[in-house]
Formats: C-alpha cells, sequence, structure tokens
C-alpha cells in the first residue's frame, strides 16, 4: 500500500483515491475548488518523487519543472511525499477597486494586484479567486491587465453559490482578494493569422473571455472579419450593447449581434432565436475551415456548439473554449 507523506505526516490513500481527497479525508488544509483539473487551485509540489502527467496538464511550464502538482489529479500508486507549493505557485495579493452592478444579475469586480507586471495572463484566460472566507472560484478575465494594471470579471448571481453571495451582499472595495494563475487556453494567438476569420459566441457572463479577446484582436490589429454573437433570455439581461456597438461602428470587420430568445419590447436591435442557431448561420462556407471560433457559457451551450461547428467543417484545433464544472465550491 502506499504511502502519502505530508508536512512530517504519513497517510495511506485508499485504492484509486486522489492526493487531494486523501488529504482532505484526513483534515489536512489544502485548498481546492472543482476537483477536475481546472481550476488549479489544489497545488501541490513533489518532494521525492516523479508526477503523472495528468496530474501537471495545463500548468505553465515552470510549474511543471518545479514538480507542482494539480493534487486532485493525482493517484499515488507508490510512496510520495508532498508539500505546500513553493514560492513559483504563490498567490498574487490585489484589492477589490470596483464593484459594479452590469444588470440586475451580474456583477462586474475588478481588482487591482499588487503587482501587475508580474502577471503573463493574457484576456481571456481565468483566475482563481480567494473571498475573505476562503471561498475559491475561478473567473474568465475581460480585460488586458497589462495595458489597464487592474483585472476584470463578470460574475453572475447564483442561488446557491457561496461566493457570489459574498460578492453581491458583502464585498467591499479595498477587499483583499488573493489570486492565483492564470489557466486556460482560450485567448487571441495573432501569430496564427491576422486575416482569417474570428466568430466569438457567448451566453450570459461568457461574454467576459470573449470581450477580452474581441478588444485585444481588435488593439492587435486583426484585419479578417470579426463577429461577436451574444445570447441571453432576455434584453434586459444582455450587457455591454453600448460598448460593443461602439466596437462595431469603430471597426468595419467586426459586427455584433445581440441575441434574446424572448423579445417583448420588440427591441430592433435584437435578433431573436438561440444563440447557437444563429452562431451557425453566420459561419462563412467558403472560410469554415480557416475560421478560428471561441465560445463561453454554460457547459451544455459549449458542448454543443462545439460538435456543430466542428461537424460543419471548422477544424478542432480552431475551436477554442475552457470548459467550467459547476461544482460545489469548498472553504480552506
Amino acid at each position: 500500500m502506499a504511502v502519502l507523506t505530508f508536512e512530517g505526516q504519513r497517510f495511506a490513500p485508499a485504492a484509486g483515491e486522489s492526493v487531494l481527497d486523501c488529504l482532505l479525508r484526513n483534515g489536512q488544509p489544502i485548498q481546492h475548488s472543482c476537483k477536475a483539473g481546472l481550476c488549479q487551485s489544489c497545488l501541490v509540489q513533489a518532494v521525492d518523487a516523479e508526477v503523472p502527467p495528468k496530474a501537471q496538464a495545463g500548468l505553465k511550464g515552470t510549474l511543471q519543472a518545479s514538480k507542482h502538482a494539480m493534487a486532485c489529479q493525482w493517484c499515488a500508486d507508490a510512496d510520495i511525499t508532498v508539500k505546500l507549493p513553493g514560492a513559483a505557485a504563490a498567490a498574487v495579493d490585489s484589492l477589490v477597486c470596483e464593484l459594479t452592478l452590469l444588470n440586475a444579475a451580474v456583477m462586474k469586480l475588478v481588482l487591482k494586484p499588487a503587482d501587475a507586471a508580474s502577471l503573463d495572463c493574457k484576456p481571456g484566460q481565468y483566475m482563481n479567486l480567494t473571498n475573505p472566507a476562503g471561498i475559491v472560484r475561478s473567473y474568465s478575465v475581460a480585460n488586458d491587465v497589462q495595458r489597464d494594471g487592474t483585472l476584470e470579471f463578470h460574475v453572475a448571481r447564483t442561488k446557491q453559490g457561496m461566493f457570489t453571495r459574498w460578492l453581491f451582499e458583502s464585498a467591499a472595495v479595498g477587499d483583499a482578494i488573493p489570486l492565483r494563475g492564470p489557466a486556460g487556453s482560450c485567448f487571441y494567438l495573432p501569430d496564427a493569422g491576422q486575416n482569417e476569420p474570428l466568430l466569438l459566441s457567448a451566453v450570459g457572463t461568457g461574454l467576459a473571455p470573449l470581450f477580452g479577446i474581441l478588444n485585444d484582436a481588435l488593439a492587435q490589429g486583426h484585419r479578417g472579419p470579426v463577429t461577436l454573437v451574444h445570447g441571453s433570455g432576455q434584453p434586459e439581461l444582455l450587457y455591454y450593447r453600448a460598448e460593443l456597438q461602439q466596437l462595431a461602428q469603430q471597426h468595419v470587420n467586426f459586427c455584433y449581434v445581440p441575441v434574446v430568445l424572448e423579445n417583448p419590447t420588440s427591441d430592433v436591435s435584437c435578433r431573436s432565436g438561440d444563440a447557437a442557431s444563429l452562431t451557425m448561420a453566420a459561419l462563412d462556407p467558403a472560410r469554415i475551415a480557416e475560421t478560428r471560433v471561441f465560445l463561453c457559457g454554460n457547459p451544455d451551450f459549449v458542448r454543443g456548439l462545439r460538435k456543430q461547428a466542428f461537424m460543419k467543417g471548422v477544424r478542432s484545433a480552431n475551436i477554442f473554449c475552457d470548459a467550467f464544472v459547476q461544482r460545489p465550491v469548498a472553504a480552506v
């Protein structure tokens, strides 16, 4: 039976049990959130063991080289010793500098990192935020931290969300929020080609990463056609419409398509229908093979549209989306 040594204590993992679950079962204070290898909040550092590739999938090269691993993705099949993350994975301090309601259900959260220059974060990636109660949650970045010196997030109110309850009811400017990351592969790459079509599609707060990607692409002089489809249930639940309409006026290659399932006000600036269908209709048949597609929103929307785009002819390597799993967040 394998032995897991942590902070001088020895534990016996059950068959198939992850390092994270073993440590939690034994009362060890390991930060964690999704347990799916997405948020990267459960990092540990190996002392005397080789880390399996699965436990390092998605980690930046410096963390892989220093033997950091996601404890939720590591099942020990031999004796191993791990410790809490080293300085390379240390959290970055930040302070809340803005809290603005974008609509009745979405909060714009802006954080000021203590050292913004140290964050190698691209618009569209996601960061792990820890609130004062120790609740960890992953949110996508909606802006360029190197340009703005801040990080912008769009957070939807959820009935059972411990992080969102704090944010909407108790958070205040000046609150401290430690950050970890970035993570995720959904961002703009100018070297991939600046003449190819970009098709961005989101529902709800899935707009956040795509808003960052859009502005990044336009700022870097993307020349190909860019289309952004943003869907919601009703017109009042869409947000950033004025900002996106202004961008469409400033850039002749950018088309903004706001979509609502129901349009009781007959808002002529919104299309009626579902975002997935209008996204597929926006694909240029003559340029499908070279189109880059960026998707974000609830998992069912992303999975379904990703499959439709692939079946329509979009190359798998040209479809970008970071999967977020709905799981209860945890305090440490």
